[in-house]
């Protein structure tokens, strides 16, 4: 199954699932396998079972068992059972033996390779900077992404897995002489705590606060991204809104689009633009043609006989932006 297929609430799922296999669980032989067991998906509302089957892997089967006892679950020892399809344990509770089947015990993996190189598509990271994601930097927790194009500047981004538990380890590594002084560095958890200082010109980012939740495909906000690097460390960045205007620069970003940021140009055009933002904000994707043109002329007396095409004449962009239907104009979200 392609990125393409797969679901933001679906992706946000999976990562949880990745950060969750850094503390692993031991098999009967006392190996930590670093995945989730097959009970605690069981209990996953948003994976489809296709969605397991395309985005998991077993890696094994789990040695212990929670098994009912009362109104609690106690860890019982798993044993095989001649049967392939099933394990046996004893019950806490009556003494006598039970069954689970080998599907809820087997450990299911989200493989590294696989989610990474979608976390680098949605990022933008061409395919020649991503010799990390094969083999990381420290196994199993870090890896570099490659470099991604931030504005003028590239970025080196990395994604650590299970950064809480093993914050020295990491933070050492980025303390090389041959790394850069900045950087991006994903969790796949939980912010750290505000007194934590980065290493030192590192953003540390919890993947997650970058990924739109009001898109039903997987997005990044690049836009917070941009605003995250340029902020002092430690300041918390609110996620954008789909549509932003920046009243400073005359500058439109619309954060579910490809396409950069919008630089406009003349008071009308602005005027234009900001109103449609305005409306936009307030719940109103549409707006009459009419309204448009007396937010750009100043009254309804000026907008006689105007069209709002002859405010943006010559500047065809314009139409990557701004979408116009039976119903009326409104910014242009896909």
């Amino acid at each position: 199954m392609s990125q393409k297929n797969l679901q933001t609430r679906s992706l946000l799922e999976l990562i949880d699932l990745f950060e969750r296999s850094a503390q692993g669980i031991a098999d009967r032989d006392g190996q930590r396998l670093h995945g989730v067991p097959g009970w605690e998906l069981a209990r996953r509302s948003t994976l489809s079972e296709r969605d397991l089957a395309a985005w998991t892997e077993r890696i094994g089967y789990a040695g212990s068992y929670p098994a009912p006892r009362g109104d609690e679950h106690i860890p019982v020892d798993l044993e095989e059972d001649d049967d392939p399809e099933r394990y046996r344990y004893r019950c806490p509770q009556t003494f006598r033996t039970k069954y689970v089947s080998a599907d809820l015990v087997g450990v299911h993996a989200v493989p590294a390779v696989k989610l990474l190189t979608v976390l680098a598509d949605l990022l933008g990271i061409p395919q020649v900077h991503r010799r990390g994601i094969t083999t990381p930097a420290i196994d199993g927790v870090l890896w570099n992404l490659g470099k991604m194009r931030i504005g003028n500047a590239q970025v080196d981004v990395w994604l650590a897995r299970g950064l809480s538990s093993c914050i020295d380890q990491v933070f050492a590594h980025f303390q090389g002489a041959s790394l850069p002084e900045h950087g991006l560095i994903f969790t796949t958890g939980q912010s750290l705590p505000g007194i934590v200082p980065p290493p030192r010109s590192y953003r540390i980012v919890p993947i997650t606060d970058v990924l739109l939740d009001y898109t039903a495909t997987p997005h990044i906000d690049t836009d917070l991204i941009h605003r995250l690097l340029l902020a002092p460390s430690g300041n918390r960045e609110e996620k954008s809104l789909p549509v932003r205007f920046d009243p400073y620069t005359n500058t439109l970003v619309i954060t579910t689009k490809p396409c950069k940021p919008w630089a406009i140009k003349g008071s009308k055009q602005v005027a234009v633009v900001k109103y449609l933002v305005e409306q936009f904000e307030n719940g109103r994707t549409r707006v009459s043609a009419r309204d448009i043109l007396i937010a750009a002329h100043g009254s309804s007396e000026a907008a006689k006989s105007k069209r709002v095409a002859s405010i943006f004449s010559g500047n065809s962009v314009w139409e990557n932006y701004i979408e116009h239907d039976d119903a009326g104009y409104g910014i242009k979200l896909e």
